[in-house]
């Protein structure tokens, strides 16, 4: 316990005296302020601690990782969720928001009924990192539980904060600080316990307690010991023998007092029981509020702090009070909460706990020693090791020739081949088949080349090692081996082809190709910054940079593979790599090979952005080859890169520039950090005068002798330079005024500057002298982050200072100002330079991920971590300050980015504003949004975002009005009937990906694309974006001409909810119904009851047939609102719904308009669209066979009031609703956008919509157009599907993908055919059925429904199902034909039909087909089935390291068992015969299986693909 009372303690506040306290304290008691012994239940014996440190001391590193590590990172572990379930108590306001939990609990204990409050990290999900959501939300949880009284616990069990891109965007740094002082402010009793693994920023907040504990498995550091390994990769050290050195067990981090006691229990043990757990729970709970009792009565010096504080609060600082509402963070809320003084008592214990984990160093006190001695530690031999075991597992057992198909056809060619050398051949048969011995060595090569590229990408990142080691043992052997040619192909190895005689040399050759073409693709990787500045913004690349780059590379590379092959680089056959090179270029799936080394690579490489792999593969597959045609064939070179198979490369074009951005950003920051202009003496010199230097020997105590860590220290002192991440002091700022500040400055010049514990105490020590001199504190800070080689100890640091910041600005009210710059990351970033009640400056180019770089294994582009970029971010700053040593920094940050922002104000400038009592926050320049009109020009270049029909539309006519077309296509579109449109004029462009979402709705690609390819205007298409408003305004931001409405246009008509409220300020008539959104299901009820039933739910935002629902009883209206708003919130992000009374018979009926940017509105006709199903169109007419004309008129000139009323420009949709019951229309909706069905209006109205489209967007007039009424028109939609009857015996319509083998359609005047389809063309799987549009035109509606008849009979489409079986029984139907129907028409008509003719008849696909990918699982020769990987990722054959194989050979598994996990991203996936392709085809559920082969190491990483087992059937 501290002093009772010291000199200092009754005069002077607890701030000002608890510096003091601590130090007295060391000197006689030790590490530990508190004594729990006794006090809380549950926990380990000091005896058995001892014990436990002596069996640590004695293992191995790699038994020290098994004892310590492993129980903490078993997926086995039971979740601290589910723990928190088993706490036997009453539970309240439960929180789960996946990674994060948190609940109150009533614990039922014999000392007593306890209300706690809990919050943990949940491994149970995304291994419990938490993103900047999971912070704010537990700060928002601390806050509640404080304000009510409740003692808080907390569960750590995490690997760390996110650190990815997006966390560092959505200031993640600044989440955790924000917690850290929520946490540490907080006046309950608080108890931290270290439930799993407890690392790095995503540890400390919840760390910052009364009271910390850990279970007998928790580990707690400043860093995964990944991480700490990668910092030391200096001196050798695996990651295993980081983690020894550091001390990470419960044991070792309560012996050094980093941990107050062990609870004797563990996860593991929750199946018996959680006594223990819950014992020293409500102990611990309990000693805190003895002690604090006790302070309360033997430490007068709080009584007076305490009222000081109070009088405080009374009459609060006016600065104070004002920073307090702009960082929306309250020290205290209101007066009837404020704390009681044992409250007061309780967060002073708090500090003091804390404050004693952390210690330093003096350097008078410092042992100065003679050189130390590194521990040679053990990374590459592990690595060497790991390797060894590698290929042995691989030599021992290679697979079965049999097993990849394209080596075994090879392999039978170059037998067959080999066969016809003995063979006699005439002349003719010579000149017919080819002379037998080119023949021969034709297929030889390519059975060598073939093998070594699947070797290639089978070992991945062993590939050098393996090849290296394989060529040796291949010279090492004996000639030939000629009994492989008589052995059954099911039973060759493609190790027994390798070590053939015929073979031998030529693999040889073959391997040195492949570690050459290895470097070179590594060697371009590790030069992407200079190639960059080659391709002008990767637009082109030169056939001069191409050869210099392939030049410089393959020399390099031959360099490297000479030293591996200890051989000199002279000594490769002359050309042997050109060779190789050349027989590359000729391979036809060297895509699909250099797809699958990206895949790998970017694995190898996880700090490289995506799209540079691409390029790289785009490099092989296309540059190189173009290039070496030029040069050997006089074939032209373009040099233009654009990429034709991007793969599912989410956003591509756009990630490409912030990419190509990265590289240039971050190589100019990087020239800056080399001049070493920014050093402590250098903000002494410009900013200070009169600076005196304080603790000026406090240093690092390396308290846990972390190898390496002392040779730095020595090396600083010998150089005069003090081994602490800061410099502190107090000097007159070289400002008007010249006011004297205190000063913290980051020491560049050790470490990197970081925050090691000395430099917490240097700052804890300064604020106490600002406080009794009323001085500022100004900061200047960069760093690397916490100093993780002192062990867990150094966490603290984050806490410590962040509270002190807290106190000493709520007591004085003086400003805190930090300005980071350089690397401004880590633990200092977000604990004190983040505080909320800091005022944060970023100078220029400043770098400021939450987590180093060097730790974070993903690409992090500079647009979420440099201050240029983040200032943009709402909370990320006060400001951004021009770079006081490099005045040329923002001209060339410009230059590469000529949108990122500058700074405006010198920190001079802030300083003088700051310290003159201005808190507000800079504001940023916001741009007025682009208008419609004022983009209004001639257009040159169009851009189309579109596919299949509309896509084909579109292209159609922009070539008729003399258009250059820039098309954007995703993967699988490539090779459509629309992009064959295109001619040589016209540029395609691949957006990459196949899913709507990882294509054509990724706008800022699909903007990147038009700016690459000098597009001025962009056509919307139909569908993806096209009614996206704020698509619309980007496209203008962008000076792009957007074809479509104005984007207010789009915001009024395009929310359902706004469009009702317009239309009845309009006097339209709409549905009864909510007229607004509804706010719970008790309001639907509500609203429901008032308009009768039946009633229609319907969301905001929904569309394609989602988000609606019919309710026809009451009982049923609050389920129902539940399940709508659940879809919609998935489908559309947004869950927002409305209601209206459900028209029970009704033909839906939609008028189109035209309008200009002059005010001209125009109707152009009616369309009846009543034959649906499940509200999608089948069929769609000209006009109505049962709306009057009175009726319509009325549709006319509603369409035209709505037009009017939100200033519509362009094509547009006005849909009704026409209730035949009660013969009315009623507003529907406005589609801001062109119709699938447009064309029938265009037939009959003499108006070409699309070309009035061009027209309008170039700012022409449709006043003076004329329209007619000429006639009918039907449109039918042809889709790829098949009908299939459900369970009870209902249609049921399945997308058909698949290769169109014919396509033929007949050829008259009155038809028009949109077709997204052509013979030879690939249906996708990924998009809408529809493939084609077919329009006819008659006199009337019976002509046009005969013709139409006509047109579908001549129609012939195979290799896939359509409906047009479908389609023709519609149109002689009766019914349809007299046209007396409504929306229930086609639901009831296909109830009438004969089912199973129609599903034979629509099944019909012309061709028999065979399902190839499945075939491809099935070996040759055998029963035996491939199981291949479903993802990328690493493979793992055990649940974790110390349990027993999921599987082994031999094992009988069903489709259910799990067979193996994958991890990617930290996430892992359990793999099953049900999750593989060939699920429910070849392994089916009722059948049993049979391993026969493990085909990859633990550990191993694997492509989606890969082989991973081979199984058979088993009885």
């Amino acid at each position: 316990m501290p002093a009772k009372n010291t000199p200092t303690s009754q005069n002077t506040s607890l701030f000002t005296s608890v510096e003091q306290t601590v130090r007295d304290f060391r000197v006689g008691s030790g590490n530990r302020p508190y004594n729990w012994t006794g006090k809380i239940q549950g926990l380990m014996s000091e005896k058995a601690l001892q014990k436990e440190l002596g069996v640590l001391k004695n293992l191995t590193v790699d038994d020290y990782i098994a004892r310590v590590l492993d129980p903490a990172e078993s997926n086995a572990m039971v979740s601290a969720r589910n723990v928190a379930h088993m706490i036997n108590g009453k539970t309240y306001n439960e929180v789960d928001m996946g990674p994060l939990y948190a609940v109150e609990i009533a614990i039922n204990h014999s000392m007593g009924s306890r209300r706690i409050g809990l919050i943990a990290q949940n491994r149970g999900v995304s291994n419990g990192v938490w993103k900047p959501e999971h912070h704010l939300e537990a700060a928002r949880l601390v806050r509640i539980f404080n304000r009510r009284n409740i003692p808080i616990v907390t569960l750590m069990d995490t690997p760390g904060a996110d650190a990815g891109a997006e966390a560092n965007e959505q200031n993640q740094a600044h989440a955790i600080s924000r917690l850290i002082a929520e946490m540490t402010n907080t006046h309950v009793p608080t108890l931290g316990i270290v439930y799993g693994l407890g690392y790095s920023g995503g540890a400390i907040p919840l760390a910052a307690t009364n009271i910390l504990l850990a279970v007998r498995t928790g580990v707690f550091n400043t860093i995964q010991p990944k991480g700490l390994a990668s910092i030391a990769r200096q001196y050798n050290l695996s990651w295993q023998e980081s983690a020894r050195y550091v001390g990470i067990s419960p044991a070792e981090l309560t012996s050094r007092g980093v941990l107050d006691g062990v609870i004797d229990w563990a996860p593991a043990d929750a199946g018996v029981g959680i006594d223990p757990l819950v014992d020293a729970i409500v102990s611990g709970i309990n000693a805190i509020d003895d002690t604090c009792l006790t302070m309360v009565e033997e430490q007068p010096a709080i009584f007076s702090d305490y009222q000081n504080q109070v009088g405080r609060f009374i009459k609060p600082d006016e600065n104070f009070t004002k920073l307090q509402k702009v960082a929306n963070f309250y020290v205290e809320d209101f007066p009837t909460e404020y704390p009681n003084i044992f409250a007061h008592a309780c967060r002073h214990q708090r500090y003091i706990t804390m404050r004693t984990r952390i210690t330093s160093s003096t350097t008078d006190a410092y042992g100065r020693l003679s050189a130390e001695e590194i521990p040679k530690g053990d990374l590459n031999e592990r690595l060497q090791k790991a390797r060894e075991e590698g290929f042995e597992r691989w030599h021992g057992d290679p697979e079965k020739l049999v097993y990849q198909d394209d080596l075994l056809r090879a392999w039978k060619s170059f037998k067959e081949k080999r066969n016809e050398l003995s063979a006699e051949r005439g002349r003719f048969t010579t000149l017919l088949l080819g002379d037998p011995q080119k023949n021969f060595e034709d297929a030889r090569q390519k059975l060598c080349f073939r093998t070594t590229l699947y070797l290639y990408n089978r070992w991945k990142a062993d590939c050098e090692y393996n090849f290296v080691k394989l060529s040796e043992m291949v010279k090492d052997s004996e000639g030939g081996n000629s009994v492989i040619y008589d052995k059954p192909e099911t039973e060759l190895t493609i190790s027994e082809i390798i070590f053939n005689g015929d073979l031998k040399a030529y693999f040889l050759s073959q391997f040195e190709s492949i570690l050459i073409f290895d470097a070179l693709y590594n060697s371009i990787i590790n030069n992407f910054g200079d190639i960059a500045a080659e391709t002008r913004e990767f637009h082109t690349l030169s056939a001069e940079s191409l050869k210099r780059i392939l030049d410089t590379s393959i020399e390099n590379a031959t360099a490297q593979v000479a030293s591996i092959e200890n051989k000199a680089s002279d000594n490769f056959k002359e050309g042997q790599f050109a060779n190789w090179l050349n027989n590359f270029v000729a391979y036809r799936r060297r895509g699909e090979f250099l797809k699958e080394v990206e895949e790998w690579k970017r694995v190898i490489f996880p700090r490289l952005s995506d799209s540079l792999l691409v390029l790289i593969t785009f490099f092989f597959e296309s540059l190189v080859p173009e290039y070496l045609n030029s040069q050997l064939q006089g074939k032209p070179y373009s040099g233009e890169i654009n990429p034709v198979r991007i793969g599912k490369r989410k956003d591509f074009w756009n990630q490409l520039n912030i990419a190509y951005r990265d590289l240039l950003v971050q190589k100019t920051l990087d020239t800056l950090k080399r001049k070493k202009l920014v050093t402590s003496d250098a903000f002494k010199k410009k900013f200070f005068s009169n600076f005196e230097e304080t603790n000026a020997d406090l240093m690092t105590a390396n308290p846990v002798s972390f190898p390496g860590f002392r040779l730095s220290i020595e090396k600083a002192l010998n150089n005069k330079i003090t081994p602490c991440g800061v410099i502190t002091g107090i000097g007159n700022l070289n400002i008007e005024g010249s006011p004297r500040v205190a000063a913290v400055i980051s020491n560049v010049s050790f470490q990197a500057g970081a925050f090691d514990m000395a430099s917490a105490e240097k700052m804890c020590d300064l604020m106490v002298t600002c406080a009794e001199q009323k001085l500022p504190l100004v900061c200047f800070v960069s760093s690397g982050g916490m100093q993780t080689k002192e062990g867990a100890s150094s966490l603290f640091s984050m806490a410590i200072v962040n509270d002190r910041i807290t106190r000493f600005v709520c007591e004085t009210g003086l400003p805190v100002i930090v300005f980071g710059f350089g690397d401004c990351t880590g633990g200092s970033q977000a604990s004190f330079v983040t505080h909320p009640l800091v005022r944060t400056y970023y100078f220029s180019g400043t770098d400021l991920p939450f987590a180093g770089r060097v730790v974070v294994p993903s690409f992090l582009p500079s647009m979420c971590t440099v201050s240029n970029y983040l200032v943009k971010n709402k909370g990320s700053m006060h400001g951004l300050v021009k770079h006081p040593f490099a005045d040329d920094l923002d001209a060339q940050l410009r230059k590469i980015d000529p949108e990122i922002v500058i700074p405006k104000e010198s920190v001079e400038e802030v300083l003088t504003s700051n310290l003159a009592g201005h808190i507000d926050t800079q504001s940023i320049e916001v741009l007025p949004p682009a208008q419609a009109r004022d983009q209004m020009r001639p257009i040159k270049t169009i851009l189309i975002h579109a596919r299949g029909c509309t896509a084909a539309k579109l292209i159609r006519v922009a070539k008729k009005l003399g258009k250059q077309v820039v098309l954007v296509q995703s993967d699988p579109d490539m090779d459509s009937a629309p992009a064959a449109m295109l001619d040589g004029n016209d540029e395609l462009v691949c957006l990459g990906g196949q899913t709507p979402d990882e294509s054509y709705l990724n706008a800022h690609s699909v903007l990147a694309i038009a700016a690459r390819h000098d597009a001025d205007s962009l056509h919307p298409g139909i569908g993806f974006l096209s009614e996206n408003a704020g698509f619309a305004r980007l496209c203008r931001s962008r000076n792009l001409n957007f074809l479509g409405p104005r984007a207010q246009s789009m915001d009024q008509m395009g929310n359902k909810s706004t469009a009702i409220h317009t239309a009845m300020a309009n006097k339209v008539p709409v549905v009864p119904g909510s007229h607004g959104i509804l706010a719970t299901a008790n309001v639907a009820a509500k609203v429901a009851e008032e308009i009768g039933y039946p009633v229609l739910l319907k969301a905001v935002h929904g569309g394609g047939g989602k988000g609606i629902q019919i309710v026809r009883e009451d009982s049923e209206i609050k389920t129902a609102f539940n399940r709508v708003f659940a879809e919609a919130k998935s489908a559309f992000g947004n869950g927002d719904l409305y209601l209206e009374k459900f028209v029970e018979s009704m033909r839906h009926i939609e008028i189109q308009i035209l309008r200009d940017g002059h005010g001209n509105t125009q109707i152009l006709g009616l369309r009846d669209c009543t034959v649906q199903r499940n509200n999608q169109k089948v069929l769609e007419e000209s006009g109505s066979t049962m709306l009057t004309a009175a009726l319509k008129k009325k549709a006319y000139a509603s369409a035209r009031k709505l037009a009017d009323a939100v200033d519509y420009i362009g094509a547009g949709t006005v849909e009704f609703i026409y209730d035949l019951t009660d013969k009315t229309i009623y507003f529907m909706e406005m589609n801001t956008r062109l119709q699938v069905e447009h064309p029938v209006t265009e037939w009959t109205s003499g108006v070409q919509i699309v070309e009035q489209q061009f027209n309008i967007a170039e700012g022409g007039s449709i006043k003076d157009i004329e329209i007619k009424d000429d006639g009918f028109s039907i449109e039918a939609r042809v889709t790829a599907e098949k009908a299939k009857l459900n369970d009870q015996g209902e249609f049921d319509f399945i997308p058909t993908p698949g290769l169109v083998t014919e396509c033929k359609f007949p050829e008259r005047d009155d038809l028009e055919i949109i077709s997204a389809v052509s013979e030879g063309k690939t249906i996708s799987p990924f998009y809408d059925s529809m493939i084609a549009q077919l329009i006819v035109h008659g006199k009337d509606r019976n002509d046009a429904i005969a013709k139409l008849l006509e047109v579908l009979a001549e129609t012939s489409i195979k290799g896939v199902c359509t409906n047009i079986p479908l389609l023709k029984r519609i149109l002689v139907d009766e019914t349809f034909v007299k046209g007396k129907y409504d929306t229930s028409y086609l639901p009831n008509f296909l109830k009438s039909l004969d089912s199973e003719e129609l599903v034979t008849e629509m099944a019909y696909t012309g061709v028999d087909s065979a399902n190839t990918s499945i075939d491809s699982l099935r070996i040759e020769g055998t029963d035996e089935l491939k199981v291949l990987a479903p993802m990328t990722g690493i493979y793992y054959s055990t649940p974790s390291p110390n349990d027993d194989d999921y599987v082994a050979v031999g094992s009988k598994v069903n489709v259910s068992t799990t067979i193996c996990q994958i991890e990617a991203m930290k996430l892992f996936s359990q793999i099953s015969l049900s999750s593989v392709t060939g699920a429910g085809e070849l392994f089916e559920g009722d059948k049993n299986y049979e391993v026969v082969r493990l085909n990859q190491a633990n550990g191993a990483q694997v492509n989606a693909g890969d082989l991973l087992f081979v199984v058979r059937p088993s009885s």
